[in-house]
């Protein structure tokens, strides 16, 4: 999406010129590698509105190819051209967002003429800085200025949850859910809130409607499986359906506590070989594994596995379910070390916080 606002509408005056035409195209297609190919040894034009446009398309095309300096120099050459134009401003800053130049993406940004587009890219742009509560405040204006677009309300959404002000976040999502019914990444966000302000059974009805809604986003199966893996309980069998049909790694992990309550050995044999054949980059399957062979009472193979998952996935509850394990096996300096860790990180966030920004992760940018 912000390659495709680098490239822009100026990229049509490029349509006259034919040599330029397949570059275009490609790129529009996100085929940045063979638009490269084809703009190469393509002299830049001499009009002044299509040499705007010439650099912005090598910038679209740097951007798409993971070369975001290139593409802030591609994006500083056009706005030279026109200083004040305010379209190229816009994409300017983006590109310096992109190229983690943040003081300069602000400055652009705010020259900006107000507009729920400028506010919204202030907002991620305080939010790559970490200043949550700046950013929260931009996409709150983001929302007065176009209480139309959904894409906002979830990024404000985000943002109160980051500095953990989750009643707001969630009156404000309720609020939004109800304009915006069939709106997966609203209900995801209010999912998430819930459950940080401590309303579990509230969250997982959310993020069951959300999935209902949009059985192809991957955030609401990713925050779902995120609640439910922090319980040993089993879940209920809809819910079990929905992620099973998502993960077959987490489908195994609750299926294994489906096989505990049961008292199935088959089921539970099933479910630790469909989890040992996880990546060995795969926190769940590590941490997954470290239960199972907890709750058979192989303590070793316990420690090894929750040894693996804490790499992995540093969080409270998984060092907190690590130094558990490390007194069961009579390692006391091991367990009190875990602890330490974990009360390090819930200094700053309580434990219903870090599972929350868990659960954003990967998500956010995908609402904005």
């Amino acid at each position: 999406m912000r390659t495709l606002l680098v490239l822009g509408m100026a990229t049509a005056l490029l349509l006259a010129q034919v040599e330029l035409q397949q570059a275009v195209t490609l790129a529009r297609q996100g085929r940045y590698a063979e638009a490269g190919k084809a703009l190469a040894g393509v002299p830049e034009p001499t009009d002044v509105a299509r040499r705007i446009a010439f650099h912005r398309l090598k910038a679209a095309i740097a951007s798409g190819l993971k070369k975001p300096d290139l593409a802030v120099q591609e994006m500083h050459a056009a706005l030279a051209l026109a200083p004040d134009n305010a379209d190229l401003l816009l994409a300017t800053a983006v590109a310096e967002l992109d190229a983690a130049r943040l003081d300069a993406a602000l400055d652009h940004a705010q020259s900006l003429p107000e507009s729920a587009q400028r506010e919204a890219l202030l907002g991620d742009i305080e939010e790559k800085k970490g200043n949550h509560v700046a950013a929260a405040k931009a996409y709150e204006r983001a929302v007065a200025l176009a209480p139309d677009r959904e894409q906002y309300r979830a990024a404000f959404g985000i943002e109160l949850i980051k500095y953990q002000q989750f009643q707001p976040a969630i009156e404000m999502l309720q609020r939004s859910a109800a304009l915006f019914p069939r709106s997966a990444k609203i209900r995801t966000t209010l999912g998430i809130a819930q459950y940080a302000a401590g309303y579990t059974a509230d969250a997982v009805r959310t993020l069951e409607d959300a999935i209902a809604i949009d059985p192809e986003l991957d955030a609401p199966h990713r925050a779902l499986a995120e609640i439910l893996l922090q319980s040993s309980a089993a879940p209920s069998e809809t819910t079990t359906a929905m992620l099973c049909a998502w993960s077959h790694i987490v489908c195994s992990a609750l299926q294994l506590r489906v096989a505990r309550e049961n008292g199935d050995q088959k089921l539970a044999g099933e479910a630790i070989r469909a989890l040992q054949e996880a990546p060995a980059d795969n926190a769940i399957g590590h941490c997954e594994l470290g239960r199972a062979y907890e709750w058979k009472g192989d303590l070793q193979q316990a420690r090894k596995q929750m040894e693996a998952c804490v790499k992995l996935d540093p969080s409270p509850q998984n060092h907190y379910r690590l130094a558990l394990l490390y007194r069961k096996l009579g390692a006391p300096e091991l367990a009190h070390k875990e602890m330490e860790l974990r009360t390090a990180i819930l200094k700053q966030m309580s434990e219903e916080t870090s599972l929350a920004l868990n659960a954003l992760q990967g998500f956010e940018y995908s609402a904005r």
